[in-house]
């Protein structure tokens, strides 16, 4: 695992992206056109996902991503159930008193794929839309997120969520996101406490934009019989193709 993520930093420094997520949520960022955006995330269960996004037109962005479990070890590797795949469409721009909005389509999950519920551990948002907004304050960026969304997982049991949002960053080399996803359909047991999902991360950036993260999901410990956080590492980098 260690080899895993040193080659996944290495990799970061060598290009550059637009983030596209709070720490599992999406916001309204868009891929610049004809740029091909990677992800490469190592989660617990010596699991690892991989995902590319490309933008179009700057107001549209289209991604697929796969992943397993047990990779490192011993035993069989446990794969996702299906791939996840994502669409977003940028509907307004930010202006300088006005949030960007976008809406989209991901069944992109996160954590462990649990068959038996056929669902991620994390479920992917499904169907959402979202408003984010920037401004330069403290020596870098600062990011405000709200978005609503209906996940099918769970055969569109128990899907609708609403999350909120911040990110910062200072002087673009190292910065912090915290993220709230209201989660009403986790809330009771057998899987949930009813605490909703808190994550945080740091993060450290490399170029005009290419970053690492370490997350801490769960928080609260809103999953039923597993300790909290669950500790992930993200490798975000992206190139231009077109």
């Amino acid at each position: 695992m260690k080899k895993i993520i040193l080659i996944m930093i290495s990799f970061s420094v060598l290009f550059a992206i637009q983030p596209q997520r709070i720490v599992h949520c999406p916001t309204a960022g868009i891929a610049d056109n004809g740029k091909l955006l990677f992800f490469v995330s190592a989660f617990p269960g010596d699991g690892l996902r991989c995902g590319a996004t490309l933008g179009l037109w700057d107001r549209l962005q289209a991604g697929v991503s796969y992943g397993a479990m047990n990779i490192v070890g011993n035993g069989s590797v446990k794969v996702d159930g299906y791939p996840g795949f994502e669409m977003r469409f940028r509907i307004k721009h930010e202006g300088i008193s006005t949030p960007a909005v976008a809406l989209g389509v991901e069944t992109i999950g996160f954590g462990k794929y649990l068959s038996d519920r056929k669902r991620y551990e994390h479920k992917s948002r499904g169907a959402f839309i979202v408003t984010s907004k920037n401004w330069k304050v403290l020596w870098g960026s600062l990011g405000a997120h709200i978005g609503m969304n209906y996940s099918f997982e769970e055969n569109f049991s128990r899907g609708f969520s609403t999350y909120i949002g911040i990110d910062k960053d200072f002087k673009d080399a190292v910065g912090f996101k915290l993220e709230y996803d209201l989660a009403i359909g986790d809330w009771k047991k057998p899987y949930g406490n009813g605490y909703g999902y808190l994550s945080a991360a740091i993060c450290a950036y490399f170029g005009e934009s290419s970053y690492v993260t370490f997350d801490f999901f769960d928080i609260l410990g809103n999953i039923v019989g597993k300790v909290p956080p669950s500790r992930e590492f993200f490798v975000y980098f992206g190139a231009k193709i077109f």
